[in-house]
């Protein structure tokens, strides 16, 4: 084997252009076909200008970039983080479970269903935006995240624990430090939610003046990330409640 072998292997790694075709699941839709590029800049300075074709499908849209990379595996995975994140900004603006798929969608039939027509501009701003938020606010990109699987996953347990981490991860983020802050991740959403909504608990929108709401809510978070939760009845019903709840102020915030 010569001595330089590794090298020439390395060299078949040839970087080309994969279009990829992916599937978003949810009550939206396009009037017509879009077609546009736009940057893709997943690291900093490396720069791509992504080909977009976004159209309609029986469950949402269908919509289809460009990558560059060096096998068709990367290429799903980079073109699915790509999309994705343009979805999380999507999902805050419309308030719309959107999930990203590359299986084929089944033939299933969908009445009285609503669907938001999402234009080309509102495209081409979410894709933007997610750009420059992974650039330079990766905590509140993380967070929206967080709020979109919230939104489209079915589990009780797995949607309080995403709409309760978006929470956290902005206010461990976006907190004022000080002594109280110091003490833990409870007093940084109560120094966030003083900050934006007032001193005043009873001001607090959709908590309704519940002093025990974070230090509740933020335990039930931890059992169920920890697997501490109780096999009882009353404890899944009451997680169920809360979903509504946690899920407004998460969006408020």
């Amino acid at each position: 084997m010569p001595s330089d072998g590794s090298q020439n292997y390395k060299k078949l790694d040839i970087m080309r252009i994969f279009d990829v075709e992916l599937n978003v699941l949810g009550h939206i839709t396009v009037s017509k076909a879009i077609n546009f590029d736009t940057d893709k800049e997943l690291n900093l300075g490396n720069v791509f200008r992504s080909d977009i074709s976004i159209k309609q499908n029986p469950h949402g849209i269908g919509v289809s970039s460009t990558v560059l990379t060096v096998d068709q595996d990367r290429a799903y995975q980079v073109a699915l983080l790509f999309i994705g994140r343009m979805l999380d900004v999507l999902s805050i603006k419309t308030n719309i479970p959107l999930f990203v798929t590359n299986n084929e969608i089944r033939n299933i039939t969908e009445k009285n269903s609503a669907k938001a027509v999402i234009g080309e501009e509102e495209f081409r701003q979410c894709f933007e935006l997610s750009r420059n938020l992974n650039l330079q606010e990766t905590t509140l990109l993380r967070a929206l995240t967080w709020y979109r699987k919230g939104l489209y996953t079915e589990d009780a347990f797995d949607k309080f624990l995403a709409f309760w981490n978006s929470i956290n991860v902005l206010a461990s983020r976006y907190h004022t430090p000080n002594e109280r802050t110091l003490l833990g991740i409870i007093n940084q959403i109560w120094n966030c939610f003083e900050t934006l909504w007032g001193e005043d608990i009873a001001n607090w929108e959709n908590i309704n003046g519940d002093d025990r709401w974070i230090n509740d809510n933020n335990e039930i978070r931890n059992n169920i990330a920890h697997g501490l939760i109780p096999v009882e009845v009353n404890y899944v019903e009451d997680v169920i409640t809360r979903l509504a709840n946690v899920q407004k102020v998460a969006y408020r915030f």
